[in-house]
């Protein structure tokens, strides 16, 4: 075992070498995350000022993958965005948005928030996926593939959604990911 000067008992020892785990972790991280594909999480792209960042990253060729929200999430966008618009409003936006992503080669894929997960029911879980799945069939035409939940937060009622929907879940270390309001939100 390596002892580190100052480190005056087993305990301490532990603690030190969980530390450095840590940080080798996050550096190892770091540099493969680097190489993956960058994908974007959007859900913001109904704000203008956003909507020009999307636009960018796209006519720059940075991005191919989007992980998108619907307005199945309308409470999200409510609480988070503190938006005036409404729900028919809100789909107008991205429908249009997302298809503009579509025709400009872009792939896009199901991104849901179910914000208290620990207090979310598989219910509730089933609605926002059902209707979300829904909305993509109706304004972009085709039903997603892939699935990434906000924050990573899902549980085993989630699992058993997406097989029941086919959708493969998407773990955070598979790709480079970066939100459409990074840099832009005011």
């Amino acid at each position: 075992m390596i002892i580190y000067k100052g480190v005056k008992n087993k305990m301490e020892q532990e603690n030190k070498m969980k530390t450095l785990k840590h940080i080798a972790e996050r550096i190892y991280f770091h540099l493969t995350n680097s190489r993956k594909p960058l994908t974007i999480h959007t859900e913001g792209i109904f704000m203008d000022n956003v909507w020009e960042n999307v636009k960018k990253k796209v006519l720059d060729g940075n991005v191919l993958t989007w992980y998108v929200m619907t307005p199945a999430n309308y409470n999200y966008f409510k609480v988070f965005f503190n938006t005036k618009y409404s729900k028919k409003q809100l789909s107008k936006i991205m429908s249009k948005r997302y298809r503009w992503l579509l025709e400009n080669k872009q792939h896009l894929e199901l991104h849901i928030h179910f914000n208290k997960l620990m207090n979310i029911t598989y219910q509730e879980q089933e609605k926002l996926i059902k209707e979300s799945i829904e909305w993509f069939k109706k304004e972009l035409g085709f039903k997603p593939k892939e699935f990434v939940s906000g924050w990573y937060a899902y549980n085993k009622e989630t699992i058993k959604l997406l097989k029941k929907y086919n959708l493969k879940l998407i773990h955070q270390n598979k790709y480079k990911e970066k939100h459409d309001y990074n840099g832009v939100r005011k």
